[in-house]
């Protein structure tokens, strides 16, 4: 199984930046809120602005999928689950992610992550999030 991901006018800057390895989220031009990226508005503004963060975050929760993997890139070590979970960007906002390089069971809540671009199928590399070296 695979699917594929693709850019629309909503999209665009964000895939272009994770093509080049960049992590993009929103940001408010008035007030400066951070918000991730599927965000579309701020309750002070009607549209928000791209802003590049580091990558780093905090892991919220996880779960482990046992259903055949939606594509290779996103599977265990042993291909046989896949595991998507919530992060905490360390700067603030939490992103619904994929997790790879793990099967689960050396994760812990707290545990500092690292994203990783991967690219399922054809189309977009997308941010996946990985344990920090270090952190199992």
């Amino acid at each position: 199984m695979s699917f594929s991901i693709s850019r629309d006018d909503h999209t665009g800057e964000f895939y272009e930046a994770t093509a080049n390895h960049t992590l993009l989220i929103r940001r408010c031009p008035l007030c400066g809120s951070l918000y991730p990226p599927q965000q579309r508005r701020c309750h002070d503004s009607d549209s928000l602005d791209w802003h590049a963060v580091s990558g780093e975050a905090t892991l919220v929760s996880w779960a482990v999928d046992h259903a055949e993997p939606l594509d290779p890139v996103l599977a265990a070590g042993d291909g046989s689950t896949s595991v998507f979970g919530l992060v905490e960007l360390s700067e603030g906002p939490w992103m619904q992610v994929a997790i790879v390089g793990t099967d689960g069971h050396d994760l812990a809540a707290g545990q500092p992550m690292v994203v990783e671009f991967v690219t399922p199928g054809q189309g977009e590399a997308i941010p996946a999030f990985t344990p920090a070296k270090g952190s199992s």
